[in-house]
């Protein structure tokens, strides 16, 4: 089921996918939307869980370095629970209240 609403009351939504076969590098592509914009947004993530983050230069301040600590967050998280192997998930739906 997809994120209900369009812009969240406050913070940032990130909500990016990844095609299920492929990588490493594994690209995600998606949006990220704030209380006043949407904007798409693009995510590389290496198999050492280096994250490089692309999306429109006049986006808020901040916002692509909290997309990709999110990104960076979920890639962490699976390899943390002893699987060094799997890919990270196919999905990143997650809210956060600072931006």
């Amino acid at each position: 089921m997809g994120i209900v609403g369009g812009h969240p009351e406050s913070g940032v939504r990130v909500d990016l996918q990844r095609p299920r076969e492929g990588g490493p590098p594994w690209r995600y592509e998606g949006e990220a939307a704030t209380p006043s914009a949407r904007l798409q947004v693009a995510a590389t993530v290496e198999a050492d869980g280096r994250v490089a983050v692309q999306m429109a230069t006049d986006a808020p301040e901040g916002l692509s370095e909290k997309v990709r600590l999110i990104v960076r967050a979920a890639w962490k998280h699976t390899h943390e629970h002893g699987q060094q192997q799997q890919a990270p998930p196919r999905r990143i739906a997650r809210w956060r209240s600072d931006l």
